[in-house]
């Protein structure tokens, strides 16, 4: 299967998606997004993606799907 994604779609499915605890410390994934622990365990993307190219949102998304595998 071959999806064509334009740069609002690969933010979307970033922000979409939440890192598992093994990579939070994973300098792309700690550079957009900071965890809250305690009480509220939430996890929030604190970027506008700016600075990433769209193969960087990819590698990002990918980061954080497998970390949950």
């Amino acid at each position: 299967m071959i999806i064509d994604l334009g740069r609002e779609e690969l933010e979307s499915l970033v922000r979409g998606g939440d890192p598992y605890y093994s990579v939070f410390e994973n300098p792309l994934v700690k550079q957009h997004g900071s965890y809250c622990g305690g009480f509220v365990e939430k996890w929030s993307w604190n970027s506008d993606f700016s600075d990433l190219s769209e193969e960087k949102l990819y590698e990002l998304y990918n980061i954080c799907k497998d970390s949950w595998n």
